[in-house]
């Protein structure tokens, strides 16, 4: 008799722990980023002082590139930032999704004596029409849904999104070797 007890008792708190783990689980929200994307470095330099690097920096969110726009450009006492604008279109010529639009980014630059700080952060991909924006790059699944967007198409665009970064974080480097009155000819 204890045996079928036990049996019973193991058997109710099987289905009961097995329940609450359903709902638990299904309470977390699907497709939504864990952690958001962060790109940083330090750049140390030689003997360079802050407000150099500043001048630097804001010559650089000025400076006009064809490649990308920097709009919003906003300096404070040690720190320049901008959002960095890209166009993206799909390579193919009839896609199933088209894509067209753009992947915007949220550039720093915190500047201190002989070094510099850039953080770029806030990736998303935002659709000229509307209807198939991915969203934030961190999302598993795009804004729009996997039934508009494939997870390849949205592959793309992330990796689309990865060049875009790796363009501005080059691009930096080069602005700040430069002299803030020009390309360091002083003669």
């Amino acid at each position: 008799m204890n045996i079928f007890k036990l049996f019973l008792a193991f058997l109710f708190f099987g289905f009961s722990s097995h329940s609450i783990a359903q709902e638990t689980a299904g309470t977390e929200p699907k497709g939504k980023p864990k952690k958001e994307t962060k790109f940083t470095e330090t750049v140390n330099t030689d003997s360079v002082s802050g407000g150099e690097l500043l001048k630097r920096a804001v010559n650089w969110v000025k400076l006009d590139v064809p490649k990308y726009d920097k709009l919003n450009g906003v300096t404070t006492s040690a720190k320049a930032e901008c959002m960095a604008t890209f166009t993206v279109v799909p390579k193919e010529l009839n896609p199933p999704c088209d894509y067209t639009g753009t992947i915007t980014m949220k550039v720093v630059i915190e500047c201190k004596d002989r070094k510099y700080r850039y953080t770029i952060s806030g990736i998303k991909h935002t659709s000229k029409s509307g209807k198939t924006t991915g969203g934030s790059i961190d999302n598993i699944v795009p804004e729009c849904g996997s039934m508009i967007m494939t997870d390849l198409q949205w592959k793309k665009i992330k990796g689309e999104a990865g060049k875009c970064v790796n363009f501005v974080i080059n691009d930096i480097k080069e602005a700040m070797v430069l002299d803030s009155k020009g390309y360091g000819d002083e003669w």
